[in-house]
């Protein structure tokens, strides 16, 4: 059954692909609402052990600026309130939001490292685990973060449904997530070509067409404010209308014994590289200018800030 759409039409398998070490899946769509995902569904244990340690640190300060600049350029614009990042990692965005606002941040992160990293050394009231697992009262957020996260879950409509039902009547869910249809195209590719299952080396395990997405926030209670698409030119560069940056891209999706978890479990930060904080205000506003208004099926990323139905 399509974890999206409930339907128990057989799904049309169109590959294979790997999250590392000995993990196989089954690249499957849905042939009702289109929805691409690996099946089965990963396990929670397969999930810990894919995001370790080493995935976390590398742009630690990074994620600390653009939580100031996020806070200046648009919290400022709002009363104080609560603010969730969904997937917070090692909580350097919000660390950057506490110091920079008045607003009370909160974060959760499935990876039990980077939430015991976010809580023990940065004080940050991080829980561990899945959204919904944690119970926060009805309408208890003014702003919710959702950057990349919904298509690494192992329920996606669970969770947006989770994120409805803690909003407030006048709150916000900012969602960033990949145009489903562009996302695969490398990954088929890779194993059309090679024969053998690619690595999916974002752990994206569901792709979402731009329809489907819609009818996602639309079950889930909510309604679109605003769109806008981003990664222009990688989207043209994966349709084949523009030239790719790396030639070499399939090395990227190639099985290697560093794909999967190796054991560690300590977080390693590299030194900060002391940026200004104009710095991080200048590449915010880049970035937006880089956005494209709407959702176009030429990107690689869409942004789209929801609010609940009335």
């Amino acid at each position: 059954m399509c974890k999206i759409c409930q339907s128990k039409i057989e799904p049309k398998v169109l590959g294979k692909a790997t999250l590392g070490g000995d993990s196989q899946f089954d690249f499957v769509t849905c042939q009702n609402c289109g929805t691409g995902y690996l099946s089965p569904t990963p396990s929670s244990e397969q999930l810990q052990e894919l995001y370790g340690a080493h995935n976390f640190g590398s742009d630690w300060y990074k994620q600390r600026g653009r939580g100031k600049a996020f806070a200046k350029l648009v919290l400022s614009k709002k009363a104080p309130g609560k603010f969730l990042d969904v997937g917070c990692g090692l909580g350097f965005f919000l660390e950057g939001i506490r110091k920079h606002s008045k607003w009370d941040v909160y974060g959760v992160e499935i990876a039990a490292t980077a939430a015991d990293f976010a809580r023990d050394r940065l004080g940050l009231a991080v829980h561990q685990g899945e959204l919904e697992d944690v119970r926060y009262p009805e309408g208890f957020f003014d702003y919710i973060q959702l950057h990349n996260v919904l298509e690494h879950v192992r329920d996606p409509m669970t969770l947006l449904k989770e994120c409805r039902r803690i909003l407030k009547s006048d709150g916000i869910l900012d969602i960033r997530v990949p145009n489903g249809r562009v996302d695969s195209l490398d990954l088929l590719k890779f194993y059309q070509h090679q024969g053998e299952p690619p690595f999916s080396k974002s752990g994206h395990l569901f792709f979402f067409p731009k329809r489907t997405l819609l009818w996602m926030f639309d079950e889930a209670g909510l309604k679109v404010e605003r769109s806008r698409t981003y990664g222009i030119r990688r989207g043209l560069a994966r349709l084949g209308f523009w030239p790719r940056g790396l030639k070499d891209w399939k090395r990227h999706y190639a099985q290697r014994p560093n794909n999967h978890h190796n054991g560690d479990s300590v977080i390693v930060l590299p030194p900060d590289k002391h940026r200004p904080s104009a710095y991080y205000t200048y590449r915010m506003f880049r970035m937006d200018l880089r956005m494209l208004p709407g959702m176009r099926e030429f990107g690689l990323d869409y942004e789209l800030f929801l609010t609940p139905k009335s």
